[in-house]
């Protein structure tokens, strides 16, 4: 068996964009304009996506654009074809349908394999990707099912991760997202957080990464999303691989533990910095986010799963450390991506 063989990889090309939401894009452009340079795309969120994009280009925006116009969670988008059609005028890179939500049904697979046939019908007859937001339980708990209805339709797919907080701390996501991404092919992952980076070493074709709490994962009125209160910044630690509230960091740098980053955004500075509400932290996120994207895409096919894993496993070292102020125990998306 090679080593190719073993990882389940074939050769592809595989992409990363940020996923922004429209009114992000026209309140903040030249958030969008930098995450358009430094990723090989932008994703605008929500049935504004296409009026958001004529105002980017016309300010000279000319990276490729997604949307996802989130019909998983809204009513107010058009039927399939005028979305599709929308897309369209405005120079889509490739058109996604509006999206549905599959809920969890532990009692019953036919919930997720008819939803994936109607919406295959439907992206059949279009020329578009399916696009579906999944309780985060289906790739835990129901994986063969999950990679078999979709390996039926010979469909690309995009797929949104839903839970209250992270739907890859769910007992078997990792694993289940990663067999997901080696079997399943022309498949994206929208919505998402770092963790996407680990779909495409694996086999993704495209992720969609936020660069807020609502923009990493979807989560339903009945999951009552979970929000620490206050106004902090949340900061991707690139050390650590997961991300972390500045008031945290800024604890940490007083009890003596500095986290600096030396890429060009912050060239050295602490990254307690972000504590401070007017700085934009965007700016970082998507420069370490890019960074890690890029060390993993820039590799042959064959060596991004090891380069992704062992990102994974410096950082766990990392945690509870002799010395180090900091967090004592990694997350459980960080461990499972470490046992995976």
């Amino acid at each position: 068996m090679t080593a190719i063989t073993e990882w389940g990889l074939q050769g592809h090309s595989a992409s990363f964009s940020f996923y922004l939401t429209a009114p992000h894009c026209e309140r903040q452009p030249g958030v969008a304009i930098s995450a358009g340079s430094l990723a090989h795309t932008i994703t605008i969120a929500g049935p504004g996506g296409p009026a958001a994009a004529v105002r980017l280009r016309a300010s000279g925006f000319e990276a490729p654009i997604l949307f996802d116009g989130t019909g998983y969670a809204r009513n107010d988008l058009p039927s399939p074809d005028i979305w599709i059609s929308q897309q369209a005028n405005v120079g889509a890179s490739r058109y996604l349908l509006p999206g549905i939500f599959v809920p969890w049904d532990k009692n019953c697979d036919d919930t997720f394999e008819v939803a994936v046939q109607e919406q295959s019908s439907i992206a059949s007859d279009l020329g578009a990707t399916m696009l579906l937001a999944v309780d985060a339980r289906w790739i835990a708990k129901r994986t063969e099912v999950v990679v078999d209805s979709l390996q039926s339709t010979d469909q690309a797919v995009a797929l949104v991760l839903a839970h209250r907080a992270d739907p890859l701390s769910v007992g078997g996501a990792v694993p289940g997202l990663r067999r997901i991404s080696q079997r399943v092919s022309r498949l994206t992952i929208l919505r998402s957080d770092h963790g996407a980076i680990g779909a495409l070493a694996f086999g993704a074709e495209h992720a969609a990464i936020g660069l807020t709490t609502t923009t990493r994962h979807y989560a339903t009125a009945a999951m009552r999303a979970r929000r620490r209160p206050g106004l902090a910044s949340r900061v991707f630690v690139s050390s650590l691989f997961d991300w972390f509230l500045a008031d945290d960091i800024a604890g940490w740098t007083a009890a003596g533990s500095d986290v600096v980053c030396d890429l060009q955004c912050c060239g050295g500075l602490s990254l307690a910095q972000f504590i401070d509400p007017d700085l934009d932290v965007n700016w970082h996120n998507m420069h370490a986010l890019a960074h890690a994207a890029d060390y993993v895409l820039g590799a042959d096919t064959f060596d991004r799963p090891r380069l992704f894993l062992e990102q994974c496993r410096r950082a766990v070292s990392l945690y509870g450390l002799a010395g180090f102020k900091g967090p004592e125990n990694p997350k459980p998306q960080l461990t499972s991506w470490v046992l995976s």
